[in-house]
C-alpha cells in the first residue's frame, strides 16, 4: 500500500561515496584480493547481454523473460519486480523503454558484481531519464540481478536495508520501530510474520521507483504489497525520528493486514489501519497533526472505488484522513475483537497474487461481506452509525472546550 510523503521528506542524491564507487572504471580486485570474479571482459558482456534481454523483455511484454533474468532465490526482490514489470509495460509507451551499462566493478561479495545503469523510457510522449546502482550475482543460470546494493542491520527477524551510508541513523531508528511495532502488533492481534520483516530505505525516489512502480504519484514516500518488503524514502534532513518512526509503523501495519486478511483487505481497510496505528500503537511516536472539525469528503461507496494511487496530493490527504476516521470509529467504538474476527473472514478467501489497485472490485466486495457478517450490518448502515459517532466526539470535544456537560 501507498505511504504518502510527510512534510520534512526532502529529496537527497546518492552519497559521494557510492557513486565515486558506481562511476569507476572495471577494476578486478581493486576492492580486495578475497574478491572472485571471472574474466572482466566475459562478465561484462554477460551483464550487457542480460540488460538487453530485459529491456526486451518490457518492451515486448514477456513477463516470463523478464523474471529469467533475476536471482531465482531472492523471493522478496522477485516480487516487486514481479508488481514493477505489471506496472511498466501500461506505463512505458510502446518500444521506448532502453538501459545501458555504464560501469561495472567487482563487489567485496564473491562471485558478485556492482552495475551503474542509465534508464530511459518515455511516458506520453515525455522522456525520462535516470541513472541507478544495480547488483548482479552469478547463479548456476548464470549472471542475474539481485537488487540495488544495500548496507543492512538486523535484530532477530527484522531486517533494515539501506541503500547509502548516510542513512544509517534511520536505519537504525527504523530497525527500533519495525521491532517495536511488531512486537505491540502481535500482542494486540496475534500476528507472528510468516516471514522476516523487511525494511528497505532509498536514498532517492528514482530508485525508490525502481523497487516499486514508475507510475508512483509525485508525493509517494512508502510502499508495502504483500510479500514485499517495507519500503521508504529516506533523507538525512529528516530530523523528526518521532515523525519517521510512525512511517515504518504504517508499513508494518500493512504488511500485518496483508498477511491476517490473506491480501483481501479493501483499499480503506489497509489505510485505515495503518494510519491509525502510526499514531496510537507505539508510545511517543506520532505522525501529522489530526485534521480539526473533520468532515468526510466522500461517502463510503465512493471512497472504496477510488484508485489512492491516481489521486493528487490533496486529495490523497483527504482520503488518509478518511479511512483513519472510519477506522477509529471500528476500532474505538466496536473494539478489537471484531477487527481481529474481521481479518479472519477475510482470509477465508483465497489469496489473489496481484496488485491491491487491480483487484479493488474485488476485495471491496469481499470487505463488504466480511463487514456485514462481522458487524451485523452492511457499510453504508455501519457508515451512518460512524456519522452519528463524529456527531458525538464533536459534542464532546465542544463541551471540554466550554466545560458545559
Amino acid at each position: 500500500m501507498i505511504r504518502g510523503f510527510r512534510k520534512h521528506h526532502h529529496r537527497l542524491v546518492l552519497g559521494t561515496l557510492l557513486l565515486s564507487l558506481l562511476g569507476s572504471a572495471f577494476l578486478p580486485g581493486s576492492l580486495g584480493s578475497s574478491v572472485v570474479v571471472a574474466d572482466s571482459s566475459l562478465v561484462e558482456r554477460e551483464v550487457k547481454q542480460l540488460i538487453t534481454r530485459k529491456a526486451f523483455a518490457v518492451n515486448h511484454h514477456d513477463r516470463k523473460a523478464f523474471l529469467a533474468s533475476l536471482h531465482p532465490e531472492m523471493n522478496t526482490f522477485r516480487q516487486e519486480q514481479k508488481r514493477w514489470f505489471d506496472d511498466a509495460i501500461h506505463w512505458v509507451d510502446s518500444g521506448s523503454y532502453h538501459l545501458k551499462l555504464l560501469s561495472i566493478i567487482p563487489d567485496k561479495k564473491d562471485h558478485q558484481v556492482r552495475a551503474l545503469l542509465e534508464q530511459q523510457y518515455s511516458h506520453h510522449g515525455k522522456v525520462y531519464t535516470v541513472k541507478f546502482p544495480v547488483t548482479y550475482q552469478e547463479t548456476e543460470k548464470g549472471w542475474k540481478e539481485a537488487d540495488i546494493p544495500f548496507e543492512h542491520l538486523r535484530r532477530g527477524s527484522i531486517l533494515v536495508r539501506y541503500s547509502d551510508p548516510t542513512l544509517q541513523e534511520q536505519a537504525h531508528i527504523a530497525l527500533e520501530a519495525a521491532d517495536r511495532g511488531v512486537g505491540v502488533l502481535g500482542r494486540r492481534f496475534g500476528w507472528h510474520p510468516q516471514e522476516r520483516v523487511e525494511v528497505k530505505l532509498y536514498s532517492r525516489p528514482e530508485i525508490f521507483r525502481q523497487s516499486v512502480k514508475l507510475s508512483l504519484p509525485q508525493w509517494a514516500g512508502g510502499w508495502h504489497e504483500a510479500g514485499q518488503a517495507v519500503k521508504l524514502i529516506g533523507s538525512t534532513e529528516v530530523t523528526d525520528s518521532k515523525l519517521f518512526s510512525s512511517s515504518i509503523v504504517h508499513e508494518v501495519t500493512h504488511q500485518m493486514v496483508s498477511e491476517l486478511s490473506g491480501d483481501n483487505a479493501a483499499y480503506w481497510l489497509q489505510e485505515g489501519a495503518a494510519e491509525y496505528f502510526q499514531s496510537h500503537l507505539l508510545p511517543g511516536i506520532r505522525s501529522e497533526e489530526e485534521a480539526v472539525d473533520f468532515k468526510p469528503h466522500w461517502s463510503m461507496t465512493q471512497l472504496e472505488a477510488l484508485n489512492l494511487e491516481r489521486l493528487p496530493s490533496k486529495e490523497a490527504t483527504a482520503y488518509y484522513a478518511q479511512c483513519y476516521q472510519f477506522y477509529r470509529f471500528l476500532i474505538e467504538e466496536e473494539g478489537y475483537a471484531k477487527m481481529k474476527q474481521l481479518f479472519s473472514v477475510l482470509k477465508l478467501h483465497s489469496t489473489i497474487d496481484q496488485d491491491s489497485a487491480e483487484k479493488l472490485p474485488l476485495i471491496n466486495q469481499r470487505t463488504r461481506s466480511a463487514v456485514e457478517k462481522v458487524y451485523h450490518a452492511k457499510l453504508p448502515t455501519l457508515e451512518q452509525r460512524w456519522f452519528d459517532w463524529l456527531k458525538r466526539v464533536d459534542a464532546d470535544k465542544e463541551s471540554q472546550k466550554t466545560g458545559t456537560p
